[in-house]
């Protein structure tokens, strides 16, 4: 209120150019996603609700990510996280060791699993039910707890 009254106030500004080039090129990526509904056969042995992180690499780099959606995932008493990586098995159970990250891991050596779901940037948080998409990530700002709240209203 004391802005108000000194006369302030923001104005809300037009998007520059870039930020509107920017959001027509993502727009244009997101027609690449597989539509909701599509099974991934690599997929299959995961039953019920489950969370896929599809990644290229298992890094330090994003394990706290990934640690919070393993702990928001347990919180919601979903079964394990699901990762999928292009690293070997041995190299992504390392990392998720080290921080103690309890997931599943699918090694994607050749990209095929993440060029099906359209992981365009990584890591991309999809959620599927007996192997069948039912969410995708289409935001790069994203809370765990905020998506697991609007898969299980759905």
């Amino acid at each position: 209120m004391l802005g108000r009254q000194l006369g302030l106030s923001i104005t809300p500004r037009p998007k520059s150019y870039a930020e509107i080039v920017m959001e027509e090129i993502w727009q244009e990526r997101l027609k690449g996603d597989p539509p909701l509904g599509t099974k991934i056969e690599a997929l299959k042995g995961f039953k019920g609700l489950r969370v896929v992180i599809v990644m290229e690499r298992c890094t330090d780099c994003i394990a706290e990510a990934l640690k919070e959606w393993a702990e928001a995932i347990k919180i919601a008493g979903l079964p394990r996280l699901v990762l999928v990586t292009g690293d070997l098995k041995e190299q992504a159970q390392q990392v998720l060791k080290r921080w103690q990250i309890e997931a599943e891991i699918v090694t994607d050596i050749k990209g095929e699993i993440a060029k099906k779901l359209n992981a365009f940037f990584t890591p991309r948080a999809y959620v599927f039910k007996d192997a069948q998409l039912i969410w995708k990530q289409e935001r790069l700002n994203v809370t765990p707890h905020g998506v697991l709240v609007e898969v299980k209203r759905q």
